[in-house]
């Protein structure tokens, strides 16, 4: 397609076996339950009151420990003032679904981390919008279940202070937030997965072992998930555009998916070099994130209509389409530095101070864990097909994460200075 299509007729015969998925619960709010005529711009205006609500939320909640905490928020916010985060507002896909609640996670984070125990209804609301996020996020897609593993593992470490409680009852509400997010979770996540297992595990498994595992591991995995030796020659194509026609060992795949899954796993797993190296190629990839072959203009009856329609983006179909996007990237090591010094920044905010420093630094440990978590997911359930697109929001993630050390870094200047200062003085 040339463009985006924003004006719709609802009102046809549902569709038979829809995807579960909170995004839809979205976008049958802004359809409305009367058949006719609808613009998408009303989907895009529900997913914008909705981040003002969640903003509003954790801005108050962040405030309760000095206006000044209200900073903490702002990491989160700006990377969805681009359009390549922004744009998929107006979509019917599962990402904005989850970008939102993503963000919810960042925001309630930032709140819990920029306040105490003691600030019970900051850190409830916080509490709130962090449980909230974390089950959007893994309902919309279950490839997004690391971000509702964070959230549940944030709720859990929060104290509260209970009025009137005993020390120990601070430690209560949090932990019990967690386990009603994860009770919460069974039955959606699992009704998905079991969607997905009935539409697509068979492509899935093709794309994970013909894209990834092959290629990574070399021609003996063939042998190694139960696949002929010709299954070599078919390494860095998927099942997308052409199908599996012609790639030996694919019906082998298609028999049995969930064994071959299982298999490439335990491959991957005895061989880290190579799991590393894929995982390298998802971070990587969240450079990606304008994901080209998607349009970005309305369309409309002037729109040129394309003399060639890629149905996937340059990186998803071969192993040479794939080496070459990534090889046009600059500093394609940045994704990856970038998540580790986010996690290292994470691990040692017990050691940072000010207050505002520590409270950013944990905001970047969180965001670029998630971000690994999403990211690695991406690569052992699809492999390489798409990759851009699965690891979209590891994209806005990173970004969370550039933001918050950068901030971390502004924030301890002055206690810095103050220290450089007074070890040149032998105070």
């Amino acid at each position: 397609m040339g463009g985006v299509v924003l004006d719709f007729t609802s009102g046809a015969a549902p569709c038979a076996d829809p995807a579960p998925s909170s995004a839809g619960v979205l976008l049958g709010a802004a359809v409305g339950g009367s058949a006719g005529p609808w613009s998408l711009t009303r989907l895009g205006w529900l997913y914008l009151l909705a981040v003002a609500a969640v903003t509003a939320l954790g801005v108050w909640a962040a405030t309760a420990a000095g206006v000044g905490r209200a900073l903490l928020v702002v990491p989160a916010l700006v990377p969805l003032a681009g359009p390549d985060f922004s744009r998929f507002f107006l979509s019917t896909y599962g990402e904005p679904a989850g970008l939102l609640g993503t963000y919810a996670l960042c925001v309630g984070a930032a709140a819990i981390t920029g306040t105490g125990p003691s600030h019970r209804a900051a850190r409830g609301a916080a509490l709130l919008l962090v449980a909230g996020g974390g089950l959007l996020a893994a309902t919309a897609k279950t490839a997004y279940a690391p971000v509702m593993l964070v959230a549940v593992l944030v709720c859990a470490a929060t104290a509260v202070t209970t009025r009137g409680g005993r020390r120990w009852s601070r430690h209560v509400i949090g932990p019990a937030v967690a386990v009603a997010v994860v009770g919460a979770a069974v039955l959606p996540v699992g009704a998905a997965q079991q969607w997905q297992a009935r539409n697509y595990a068979g492509v899935n498994t093709h794309n994970l072992v013909y894209t990834l595992l092959l290629p990574e591991v070399g021609p003996e995995a063939a042998a190694m998930v139960g696949l002929p030796p010709a299954a070599s020659s078919g390494a860095g194509r998927s099942y997308y555009p052409d199908g599996p026609a012609g790639v030996p060992g694919a019906d082998v795949v298609a028999a049995d998916p969930d064994g071959i899954r299982t298999a490439a796993w335990k491959t991957l797993a005895t061989h880290p070099a190579a799991l590393l190296r894929a995982v390298g190629v998802a971070l990587q990839s969240t450079q990606g994130r304008d994901l080209d072959y998607l349009p970005r203009e309305r369309w409309t009856e002037d729109t040129p209509r394309p003399t060639a329609v890629a149905p996937v983006g340059e990186q998803g179909a071969t192993a040479g389409n794939l080496r070459g996007w990534l090889g046009g990237m600059r500093l394609p090591w940045w994704p990856s530095l970038l998540t580790a010094l986010g996690i290292a920044a994470g691990l040692a905010s017990v050691r940072i101070r000010p207050e505002g420093a520590r409270a950013l630094a944990r905001t970047a440990g969180l965001a670029a864990s998630t971000a690994l978590g999403v990211a690695a997911v991406a690569v052992l359930g699809d492999g390489y097909f798409e990759v851009a697109k699965h690891t979209w929001l590891a994209a806005y993630l990173l970004d969370v994460t550039a933001l918050s050390l950068a901030g971390a870094v502004l924030a301890g200047v002055p206690t810095l200075a103050r220290r450089t200062g007074a070890w040149r003085t032998g105070r």
